[in-house]
């Protein structure tokens, strides 16, 4: 059944606004359960049925999931919204005011627009992406840490005489924690992981980051959607009264992701395979190397999804 309501909701810790069309103003609930049911059964009343209603809901902090969970329970299909959409489309219009009304508003705007993603989280996904988001956060502590530590050992090699052990201590700490993480992480989407860890470069870190941000890659029809979810898609870069400067990345995607791509698509061109003849043909056509790399990256999302989307290993193609 085609959609006929779409609704935007703006959520908030204590609260949210929905916006059911746009001539009514949105309306105000407490962001618990009691205000979600309280939300549901209004739609039920507007007629607005799980068969033709689909809910636009911006991802602001852990805020916006109970809703999310709550209504997909009940039914309703649920898009998940990037805040930079929603901000663009904000900036663009003539009054540039921010309340949570006119934002439920420009949410309900841009999901007509086809703009977001299913709301696809499990229990088990949730628990994976915090997993993953921990060991990035604790691997970024442990290359500050290694800095302090190098520097300090230079310092004691100055005066010859010792400064502190805490630096060393910590950055050991944080490099048994990260361990722990690495063998919680294998024990979900085994499969999936064995899968995508035959694509040359691809590591048990970046296999468990794609199951746990993306939980289920058929919520991308196409590979183009995928790269956009990233942040890979090209942006044009306006300059004066040009609009055909030079291509740029949007970067407005899940940034976890692209940095961990990036890391395996640099350790994937070291070794002979398909990325790195492809990067070498770019760096030997006169393209510089980031954007040669770069365009790997791209060529990188595109092995992931089919092998991802086909359940089939990476093979080298045949020449």
């Amino acid at each position: 059944m085609p959609v006929k309501h779409f609704i935007g909701v703006d959520v908030s810790k204590a609260d949210f606004y929905a916006c059911f069309n746009e001539a009514d103003i949105p309306k105000q609930y407490p962001n618990t359960q009691a205000g979600i049911n309280h939300l549901i059964r209004a739609l039920k009343q507007k007629g607005c049925t799980p068969n033709d209603t689909k809910i636009g809901v911006e991802s602001t902090g852990p805020y916006y999931y109970r809703l999310s969970f709550q209504c997909r329970d009940n039914g309703y299909s649920v898009n998940i919204i990037n805040p930079l959409i929603t901000s663009g489309h904000t900036k663009a219009t003539v009054r540039k005011t921010k309340t949570d009304k006119k934002d439920a508003s420009v949410i309900r705007h841009v999901l007509t627009q086809g703009h977001g993603y299913p709301f696809v989280e499990t229990k088990e996904t949730l628990i994976l992406k915090n997993l993953v988001r921990t060991r990035f956060y604790i691997s970024k502590m442990k290359r500050n840490i290694q800095s302090r530590v190098a520097d300090i050992i230079y310092k004691e090699q100055i005066i010859d005489s010792d400064i502190t052990c805490m630096n060393r201590s910590v950055f050991a700490e944080l490099t048994q924690k990260i361990k722990e993480l690495d063998k919680e992480l294998r024990q979900y989407g085994k499969q999936d992981q064995r899968l995508l860890q035959t694509i040359p470069g691809l590591g048990p870190t970046t296999s468990a980051a794609l199951i746990a941000e993306i939980t289920n890659i058929a919520r991308f029809p196409t590979h183009k959607q995928f790269t956009a979810f990233l942040g890979l898609d090209p942006r044009t870069h306006q300059s004066g009264v040009s609009i055909n400067g030079k291509g740029y990345i949007t970067k407005r995607g899940n940034a976890i992701l692209r940095t961990l791509i990036y890391n395996c698509t640099s350790v994937a061109i070291q070794r002979p395979n398909m990325f790195q003849d492809y990067y070498q043909d770019k760096v030997s056509k006169g393209k510089p190397k980031m954007v040669s790399l770069v365009a790997t990256m791209h060529k990188m999302t595109r092995v992931i999804y089919a092998v991802w989307r086909k359940q089939t290993p990476y093979s080298e193609p045949s020449s």
